[in-house]
This record gives C-alpha cells, sequence and structure tokens, in this order.
C-alpha cells in the first residue's frame, strides 16, 4: 500500500492476505486499507498464478520486502512489527529471491521505486563514463554567521537529481529568506530526529542543486555556485563544460 503521511511523507505498508473465515480475500483487505485515505492511495498486489506459496513462504516474502523497504529508506514504512522470516528450504528460498528479483522490477516499471536505492553504492568498472559523471560528488562549505561554524556537507548529483548525504553538516537555524518548502522539510526532520548535533541522519534526495544548498545553509541559496567539486571547480563550472 502507498500514499503519504500527515507529513507529506511517502509511506508504504507491506502485509500479507489470504482468505478469511468469513470467506472475504484479498480485495476485501485492500478495502479496509484503503478507506485510511489518510494515507493510502495506491495498491500493489503480488501474487502467483497457482497458489504455489503457502504460509511459511509468504511470511518469508514478507519479511523480505519489509528489511529491504526499510534499507532503502525512500519510504516511510508503516508496518508496526517486523515479519515473521519463516523456515523456507534452500531449494524453496532460491525460488523466492527469483520471485523477489521479478517484483521489483515490476514495481520498478510501475513506477513504485521502493526497493530502488537512491544512491547506487556499487558502481562498477563497465558502467559508461556519462553514467558515472551523474554519481558526482559534490561538496559544500561556508562559513555560518548564525552560528559561527563552518558548515560542511557532501551531495551526489545523480540521475533523479541531488542527494545531500547522511551526515552532512546542516546550519540549524532558518534564515528569513529560505524556501518555505525547505523550511518544512527541515523542521520535519528535526521533529523526527532526522537532524541531530548539526547533522543530517539520512540521504535527502532534491530536484535541484539550489533546494539541496537551502536545506543544508537554512537559506535561499544558489546550488550551482555553493556545490563544488573535489578540484574546486563550481557546479555551473562544471555544467557549462560538460555543454560543450
Amino acid at each position: 500500500m502507498f500514499g503519504k503521511n500527515e507529513n507529506d511523507e511517502d509511506e508504504v505498508y507491506i502485509g500479507q492476505a489470504g482468505i478469511r473465515k468469513n470467506g472475504e480475500g484479498v480485495l476485501f483487505r485492500v478495502a479496509e486499507h484503503l478507506k485510511d485515505d489518510t494515507y493510502f492511495s495506491d495498491a500493489v498486489m503480488l501474487t502467483t498464478q497457482n497458489n504455489s506459496f503457502g504460509p511459511t513462504e509468504i511470511s518469508y516474502l514478507e519479511n523480505k520486502f519489509t528489511n529491504m523497504a526499510i534499507a532503502t529508506d525512500r519510504f516511510k514504512v508503516r508496518n508496526n512489527n517486523d515479519p515473521n522470516p519463516g523456515n523456507v528450504t534452500e531449494e524453496k528460498e532460491s525460488e523466492l529471491e527469483d520471485f523477489i528479483e521479478y517484483s521489483k522490477m515490476v514495481l520498478g516499471v510501475l513506477g513504485y521505486k521502493v526497493f530502488v536505492p537512491i544512491i547506487d553504492a556499487k558502481l562498477r568498472e563497465t558502467l559508461e563514463e556519462k553514467t558515472i559523471e551523474k554519481q558526482l560528488d559534490l561538496f559544500l562549505s561556508r562559513k555560518s554567521r548564525k552560528s559561527n561554524r563552518r558548515i560542511e556537507a557532501r551531495c551526489k548529483r545523480t540521475d533523479e537529481g541531488f542527494v545531500v548525504l547522511k551526515d552532512s553538516m546542516i546550519e540549524e537555524n532558518d534564515s528569513p529568506t529560505i524556501p518555505r518548502s525547505i523550511k518544512e522539510l527541515r523542521d520535519t526532520c528535526k521533529k523526527n530526529n532526522e537532524i541531530m548535533d548539526g547533522r543530517v541522519c539520512k540521504n535527502h534526495l532534491f530536484n535541484s542543486p539550489s533546494y539541496a544548498a537551502a536545506f543544508v545553509l537554512g537559506t535561499n541559496a544558489n546550488g550551482r555556485t555553493e556545490w563544488k567539486t573535489e578540484d574546486g571547480r563550481t557546479l555551473k563550472e562544471l555544467e557549462e563544460e560538460e555543454a560543450q
């Protein structure tokens, strides 16, 4: 189940459903969840053609999908409990892992990137040069007048946008010129302990370098000049070189 929570964050619930004693099945369970329209708006059901998975196999899948979603950290996972992984045979586990890979592909094609990492942690040497460039490391360093400390942050340029990386430093005080949406995001992160001791505790994806810089600095900022490569070139200079 997919939707937005009260903080306008993407949220997912992963669960299993079978035929109940009253004869109701999966569609009835989905309808129950969709009544909670405060959160859920979309539902995706994964099944087999021949009912080949029993309760043990389904519990295994529920556990794997839940923990994969938590590890990817794109969506808030609403599951209250860690599902039982079940005890499957080695042969069955191989079959289930194939099902998981197929499910990841289907969900990605449908636009649900719940299992797709924001950062590709294992860039292979065989990747094209342009793809490697899009995973470019960028750095921001500025002395803050508000807190009188030097803010040091790191970002990656990816196919989807600009990702401020976990453990980057952040200015905790907001300037009056900060974009409203960025201020709301920073407030939410502080409330959820995703900003602690002047650092961000998870990766954050932005669709522009300026929003990524504003998030770090707590003020309106030009990300094309604030973010720099390791050798000191601004993002603006780099983009101009790439356009030639």
